[in-house]
């Protein structure tokens, strides 16, 4: 077990042994905030919806939170802004909410719970239609694939 992390270049057991202090990553989040916008001035990306870092939430909600359509199609910058918030807002506060239950990772947590001592094969925990749902359903939530109903449709087919 010892040499199973032996590498050529470095002893991962040596490094953690001549390491004076190690630091824990905290996961946090915030609970969602009832309004972004407030006049002239509104939040964006993690400062608005900080979450769990799955999934690429924080890269990709920052993206999907571009005011420019916003400015552009409204009279002025507020009534913009009050429309980035009403339309951003709900679907990301319920972003926020999912991914305290695990996002996508989801899929590890179910196979874990039905299979705590492991597994020979997948099939016989979680169908791959279920496995999908999850994933697919996640995945229409954070606006990274349409919501065509897919996550009831799949295409593969089990062995």
């Amino acid at each position: 077990m010892r040499d199973r992390f032996r590498l050529d270049y470095v002893d991962p057991g040596e490094v953690i042994r001549t390491t004076g202090a190690f630091y824990e990553y905290l996961n946090c989040d915030r609970e969602p905030l009832p309004r972004w916008s407030f006049g002239r001035v509104t939040l964006l990306g993690d400062a608005a919806h900080p979450m769990y870092p799955v999934g690429s939430n924080g890269a990709s909600q920052a993206i999907l939170d571009a005011l420019a359509e916003h400015l552009r199609s409204h009279g002025s910058v507020e009534v913009a802004l009050s429309a980035y918030d009403r339309e951003r807002r709900p679907s990301t506060s319920e972003i926020v909410l999912s991914n305290r239950r695990g996002g996508p990772e989801r899929v590890i947590d179910l196979v874990e719970a039905r299979a705590p001592d492991g597994f020979g094969d997948i099939y016989d925990v979680a169908s791959y239609e279920e496995r999908a749902q999850v994933v697919r359903g996640y995945a229409r939530l954070a606006g990274f694939a349409p919501d065509d109903g897919r996550a009831s449709k799949v295409e593969h087919r089990e062995p």
